[in-house]
């Protein structure tokens, strides 16, 4: 297991490293004051840029559920 530290969290080619891995990360959710954080769990599948500029890691989990996540928004992360 390794803890990203925070001057790594926003950088795609740190995250391209980690494909294939199993990764943990703690995310801002925008818009909701009672609850701004989340989660999400899962293999890192692609990192890419998304419609709007902002990089993107793309993370599958247990059900085969793809979801985009925007690097700005990753707060804290662990690979396995």
């Amino acid at each position: 297991m390794r803890r990203l530290g925070p001057d790594e969290l926003g950088d795609a080619g740190v995250w391209r490293s980690h494909l294939g891995r199993k990764a943990s990360m703690r995310l801002r959710l925008r818009g909701d004051s009672q609850h701004p954080f989340t989660e999400a769990i899962g293999v890192i599948q692609a990192v890419r840029t998304d419609a709007t500029g902002a990089e993107v890691v793309v993370v599958v989990n247990r059900r085969g559920e793809e979801r985009e996540v925007r690097l700005a928004d990753v707060l804290a992360a662990k690979v396995f």
